[in-house]
C-alpha cells in the first residue's frame, strides 16, 4: 500500500532499519537543539493540540514564533515561573523553555489542570543523531 503525504506528494519508502517503532531507528534519530545538537526530544512524540501539530502565534512584542507541539521534551530547562498572562492556548499557564545544555530560548511548557506538553520553536529544532 503506498503512502502519500497531506498535500498528496508520495510519502518516501522506509527501508528495514526506518520503520516507525523500531526501537534501533529511533534512539537514532531525535529532536536537537539547533545551535548544539542536544538532544531535547524525541520525533515519537510530536502530538496535537487544538486540531494541529505546528502553530504560528504573535507575542505581545510582535515576534512571531512557529511551533511544533511536543508531548515531553526532557533535554529542557526552565526559566521563570509559570504564567497565565498572553497564553496562546487559553486556560493553559506558559513557562519559557530553554535547551538544557546552551541555553538558548526554545520554546515554551504549557500546563494546564496536571496535564502538560511543549511547544518548541521549529526553527530552533534539527532532526538528526546527537553524536554526528
Amino acid at each position: 500500500m503506498m503512502a502519500f503525504e497531506e498535500d498528496g506528494r508520495r510519502a518516501p519508502e522506509l527501508g528495514a532499519r526506518e520503520r516507525p517503532g523500531d526501537k534501533a531507528a529511533d534512539d537514532e534519530r531525535a529532536m536537537l537543539c539547533s545551535i548544539c545538537r542536544h538532544r531535547i526530544t524525541e520525533p515519537s512524540l510530536r502530538i496535537e493540540i487544538s486540531g494541529a501539530h505546528e502553530h504560528t502565534f504573535v507575542n505581545p512584542g510582535g515576534f512571531v514564533h512557529h511551533l511544533g507541539c511536543w508531548a515531553a521534551a526532557a533535554g529542557c530547562s526552565y526559566t521563570g515561573v509559570p504564567e497565565t498572562a498572553f497564553s496562546w492556548f487559553p486556560g493553559w499557564s506558559w513557562q519559557i523553555a530553554d535547551c538544557g545544555s546552551c541555553r538558548v530560548h526554545i520554546g515554551w511548557l504549557f500546563r494546564c489542570a496536571g496535564d502538560q506538553f511543549h511547544g518548541l520553536i521549529v526553527a530552533r529544532l534539527i532532526e538528526g543523531s546527537p553524536d554526528s
